[in-house]
């Protein structure tokens, strides 16, 4: 059965926390009799569409199924979910790609579980209903609500740019949560906003208007988001990370294209009602881990100054 408990670390907001402190925490609440004092997983996801992956894993039994027992827990998302793994509230933890590749590339023993989602019409850039900006080569020099400074979206945002021809350093980008972008964008706070589903179908209905998806031509299909653990979890607990695996590929295929489902189960463990869930952009579900394809993402991360030098993926490879 799920419990859903809000970690009391999310709860307190460790956004500062640095790599050195979080490895001593690592090592104090690990140790060689964790495996066998606790051998349930528990898993943290952020109650989005796009983790419906774990929790229909959790409701059709797939996670049984493969032999492991899973607790889930709902998170807050955003930058808490790194500290928030490593301060041992979770072992494993839903992220997007390119904060997990900082926090590695910091120096935090960070590994990738399995992918979940892909960049694909659910993730849109909106500018006001009169708004004179037509396209993104537009945004030169404007300003751009992302939910954090230094991951994808930044990423996002900045290759378009340049593609379009415009200056990707002339773009000012506002850090602010999803939830508080359109009424930042009616205010005239910020010149575009980047919106996620259900925060796109909710833009949509308020008259906003969708210039592009975010993730398109260079950035096309690129991975968002995924699972990922410590290294001494994964090193100690090889067989429940494969079956965490297994379930969550198997659940990908279930959902994939299947709205019907998606609408019955999304409500039960968000605060979106079927009706919205109804009209929204489904998520590009994929478990895989395109090492290939996160090295090139990882590439544009250093390109655009979200991480300070090279950094080699393949060291955070199941």
């Amino acid at each position: 059965m799920m419990r859903f408990t809000l970690p009391s670390s999310a709860r307190k907001g460790a956004l500062a926390l640095t790599a050195v402190a979080l490895t001593s925490t690592l090592s104090a609440c690990g140790g060689d009799d964790a495996e066998a004092a606790d051998p349930t997983v528990k898993i943290s996801y952020f109650p989005l569409v796009h983790t419906a992956t774990a929790v229909n894993a959790e409701e059709s039994g797939l996670f049984e199924e493969e032999g492991v027992e899973v607790e889930l827990l709902p998170s807050a998302g955003g930058a808490q979910a790194i500290p928030s793994l490593m301060a041992g509230d979770y072992d494993i933890t839903y992220t997007n790609y390119s904060s997990a590749i900082l926090a590695a590339q910091q120096g935090l023993p960070i590994v990738f579980v399995a992918g979940n989602d892909v960049g694909a019409s659910d993730h849109g850039i909106f500018v006001a209903a009169d708004s004179p900006i037509k396209d993104v080569a537009d945004l030169e020099g404007g300003t751009f609500a992302v939910n954090n400074l230094q991951n994808i979206g930044t990423v996002a945002i900045k290759a378009q740019l340049e593609e379009a021809g415009a200056d990707p350093e002339s773009i000012e980008l506002v850090e602010m949560p999803y939830p508080d972008m359109q009424a930042a964008l009616d205010r005239g706070d910020v010149d575009a906003i980047w919106q996620v589903e259900p925060f796109q179908a909710s833009a949509e209905a308020a008259g906003m208007r969708k210039i592009a998806d975010l993730f398109t031509g260079p950035v096309a299909d690129m991975p968002v988001a995924g699972w990922v653990t410590t290294q001494q979890f994964a090193q100690e607990n090889p067989d429940a990370v494969a079956a965490v695996q297994d379930a969550l590929a198997a659940s990908a295929d279930d959902l994939r294209d299947d709205r019907e489902q998606i609408v019955e189960l999304v409500p039960t463990y968000t605060e979106m009602d079927a009706a919205v869930v109804e009209s929204v952009a489904l998520p590009e579900w994929s478990s895989e881990l395109d090492a290939e394809v996160l090295q090139e993402m990882t590439d544009l991360m250093e390109q655009y100054g979200v991480i300070a030098e090279e950094f080699d993926v393949e060291t955070m490879m199941p």
